[in-house]
């Protein structure tokens, strides 16, 4: 892992979190979803947006104008080590999920260079 991000969250609603994603140009935003209180990854997919969040609970997000798939799966409770493990076997562009050191979602995705960066929240 080359970079280690650590920053607090924003709180905030889907909306704001694509907001901010096209701003930013990113292809994914992690925050905290102000409806649910959860970690929550806001990506692009081929259809549209999806969100991940730690423990999914799509009745409870904030309200939002954004069309929206939410996935149904639980983040994975990794450690890091093993998170980098998991997204190299499954060449994935980032993964998000639940650091089982620090109890909080956290983001690992691929850099330009294909190294890996960490995102996770300040304590």
């Amino acid at each position: 892992m080359i970079r280690h991000k650590t920053f607090a969250l924003a709180r905030c609603g889907v909306d704001d979190a694509e907001f901010d994603m096209d701003v930013m140009d990113y292809d994914f935003h992690l925050f905290t979803e102000v409806g649910t209180g959860q970690d929550s990854v806001l990506y692009r997919t081929p259809s549209g947006f999806r969100l991940a969040q730690v423990e999914p609970d799509p009745g409870h997000l904030a309200e939002h104008a954004l069309p929206v798939t939410v996935s149904e799966q639980r983040a994975p409770v990794l450690s890091t080590a093993e998170a980098v493990e998991r997204m190299g076997a499954m060449d994935l562009p980032f993964l998000f999920y639940l650091d089982g050191e620090r109890g909080r979602g956290a983001l690992l995705y691929r850099r330009y260079d294909g190294h890996y960066g960490l995102i996770t929240p300040s304590a």
